[in-house]
């Protein structure tokens, strides 16, 4: 595992903000472009807070995706999309037609996945991830349809949710060139623990090759 250990959430954010912004400059520099795919939770909530004051971020060339979506509208205080509007995307000069969100109020869910995936580009360069107490990853929840999907966007039921969900399947974040794990809180500490010692029934676990930006709590448990 590599990983990043901050004290407090906020650092871990900040940490995460300037690694997003270095990753930004140096795919433009290279690809004229940066296409990112953000998550939702409250852990990324201080990184947008610290990449909105960030300086030199070249955001009319950045393009954002998300990593996975809840089934409501944008609207919705449960929407990952807003999270990311109301946190980030409203304070920096983003043009709005490089936002592009998961349409999670679309019905059935499984059109709305076939076209978000014909949207996304050839490659993401960063996808952003969080992990849960359970240790799922975007909306690929333990043991369900989507662990398995090979598109690149999957309708997800949820059965422990009662819901279905959008997300990224393994394939497409695996393929990305960076996969950023944001992980925080005392309640990860297990999880992570057992991924590191190679445990694999966390879906989590199958993201490849990860960074992981983790704040104190969440790395007690590591191995140094």
């Amino acid at each position: 595992m590599r990983w990043q250990v901050l004290p407090t959430p906020a650092a871990t954010g900040q940490a995460a903000a300037e690694a997003f912004a270095q990753a930004a400059r140096e795919a433009v520099a290279t690809r004229a472009a940066f296409h990112a795919a953000l998550s939702g939770g409250s852990t990324p909530r201080w990184m947008y807070r610290a990449l909105r004051e960030l300086p030199n971020v070249p955001w009319e060339q950045v393009h954002i995706y998300f990593s996975d979506e809840r089934s409501v509208g944008p609207q919705s205080p449960e929407s990952n999309y807003r999270l990311a509007h109301d946190e980030l995307l409203t304070h920096v000069p983003i043009p709005e037609a490089q936002v592009h969100r998961m349409e999670g109020e679309r019905r059935p869910l499984e059109d709305a996945a076939r076209a978000y995936a014909a949207l996304l580009p050839a490659r993401l360069d960063v996808v952003l991830l969080g992990m849960g107490d359970d240790g799922h990853t975007a909306s690929l929840f333990p043991g369900t349809q989507a662990l398995t999907a090979t598109d690149r966007v999957a309708a997800n039921w949820v059965p422990q949710l009662n819901t279905a969900r959008l997300t990224l399947t393994f394939p497409e974040i695996n393929a990305a060139r960076a996969r950023w794990l944001l992980v925080t809180g005392a309640g990860k500490a297990e999880v992570l623990r057992a991924v590191q010692l190679g445990e694999e029934e966390y879906p989590v676990a199958r993201v490849q090759d990860p960074v992981w930006f983790l704040d104190a709590a969440a790395a007690a448990k590591l191995r140094d």
